[in-house]
């Protein structure tokens, strides 16, 4: 009985550590992509520099509203003392003792020189600048998430070619052993194979450690749970890419481009922060209007106890004379900075190109480094063979077998590096040209 229970609390513990663990989950890039959307906290940092932005236009609209102030007192007024202008012949009156007074004052700005349009224009576009910064943003998250993902791709394939080449190992050394035992080989031979072995061994323990590393790092920036495994998807290879003209990217890059956008929309703001400023020569008229209501009246002798109430309307003018000598300067600093922003845009445009130019150049190299590595592979694949046919004719020595299934063994690792390589090179053009996000359709 007692066997049966620990029996029995075993496999419960082996049915939770089972549970525990998260099965591999595949993934294709539009999934990635779309869960940093959603999930990566630098995307979010950026979403809510937006969500600011569109509090600031809030606010700013609000000086198109009337201003409407209200003013309540009361007070403890004394007796009134009346004396001559020499301070003689002074005399006390008797005062109400209580005061009160009551004022409300609605005011609304109807001419401002174009200063609260501009500004609230300027901040639209600083909303649509933040809303570049995040593209921007985003951008960087999904090229870096793209990187782990077609590095765990790669190391996935490269761990299924030293496994094979292990097995395929394991049965040359069996096959040996038969033969030494034949008096066929020798063996120092099966000595340089099982060295072989533990070298292929080492490599897939280091596969599996950069597997585990990109793994976490592909977790971490899509906080994940811990235990998740990313499976690449595998129909990524069968992609068929097109060589476009360079010219269509280059289009791409001056419209979607984040920092040619930001740059030129820069532009805008200060221009439009000049009119702001400029409204500084020009007078704020308004409409205003209130009511006051006020007692007792004190500027009767004796003080009347009653109250006075006054309403009014009318239009207010606003006009500050220190803008005569201030605005200038202002201007003059404002001018500057747009000049330095179409220098700066200028050279925005000029790295876009060549980064555009140089990412499309690699991405047609990597077509013709795919098509060497296949044919080199081709070639290692039918070479292994021949030595392998003269080696069981005792035709060639082991070296030279182990020498053949090395060649073997690096251009299989070579052709799946290529393969790699060239969508890699792809997602690159696509992130210089800003239009990374194209590769979710």
């Amino acid at each position: 009985m007692r066997y049966i229970i620990i029996f029995f609390i075993y496999c419960f513990g082996v049915v939770t550590i089972i549970s525990a663990q998260t099965t591999g989950q595949v993934m294709s890039l539009t999934e990635l992509y779309a869960l940093a959307d959603s999930q990566s906290k630098t995307i979010k940092i950026f979403e809510t520099a937006v969500k600011g932005a569109e509090q600031e236009i809030s606010v700013a609209k609000n000086a198109y509203l009337p201003n409407i102030d209200f003013t309540a007192s009361a007070s403890y007024n004394s007796n009134a003392w009346v004396a001559d202008r020499d301070f003689s012949n002074g005399q006390t009156f008797v005062s109400p003792h209580f005061g009160n007074s009551f004022s409300v004052e609605a005011s609304q700005v109807v001419f401002a020189g174009g200063a609260i349009h501009n500004n609230i224009k300027a901040l639209e576009i600083q909303k649509q600048i933040s809303e570049w910064n995040l593209a921007e943003h985003r951008q960087q998250v999904y090229f870096l998430l793209t990187g782990y993902y077609l590095d765990l791709y790669k190391y996935r394939n490269l761990l299924d070619v030293y496994e094979r080449n292990m097995e395929q190992t394991l049965e040359v050394i069996d096959d040996m052993h038969a033969r030494e035992a034949a008096g066929v080989a020798l063996d120092n031979d099966i000595t340089r194979y099982e060295v072989q072995y533990q070298n292929l061994n080492y490599k897939r323990t280091e596969l599996v450690s950069s597997i585990e590393i990109c793994n976490n790092k592909l977790v971490t920036m899509l906080d994940l749970p811990p235990q998740t495994e990313i499976l690449p998807d595998t129909t990524l290879l069968s992609l068929r890419l097109s060589r476009p003209i360079e010219t269509e990217f280059q289009n791409k890059a001056i419209e979607n481009s984040p920092a040619l956008n930001r740059n030129r929309l820069t532009i805008d703001m200060l221009n439009r922060q000049k009119r702001v400023v400029r409204a500084g020569y020009m007078p704020q008229i308004s409409i205003i209007a209130g009511d006051n209501l006020k007692g007792p009246i004190t500027y009767e002798i004796p003080t009347l106890d009653n109250n006075i109430n006054v309403w009014y309307v009318g239009v207010g003018l606003k006009f500050s004379l220190g803008n005569m000598y201030k605005v200038p300067k202002k201007m003059e600093r404002l001018h500057s900075s747009i000049v330095q922003a179409q220098n700066e845009l200028f050279s925005v445009e000029e790295s876009v190109t060549l980064d555009v130019r140089s990412a499309y150049i690699r991405y047609l190299d990597s077509f013709e480094l795919l098509k060497t590595q296949e044919k080199s592979l081709q070639l290692a694949r039918e070479n292994y063979e021949v030595m392998a046919n003269r080696y069981a004719n005792d035709l060639i020595l082991v070296t030279d077998l182990v020498d053949a299934d090395n060649l073997r063994l690096s251009a299989e690792v070579q052709y799946i590096n290529a393969q790699i390589n060239v969508i890699y090179n792809y997602c690159k053009l696509l992130y210089e040209s800003g239009t990374l996000n194209s590769v979710k359709e």
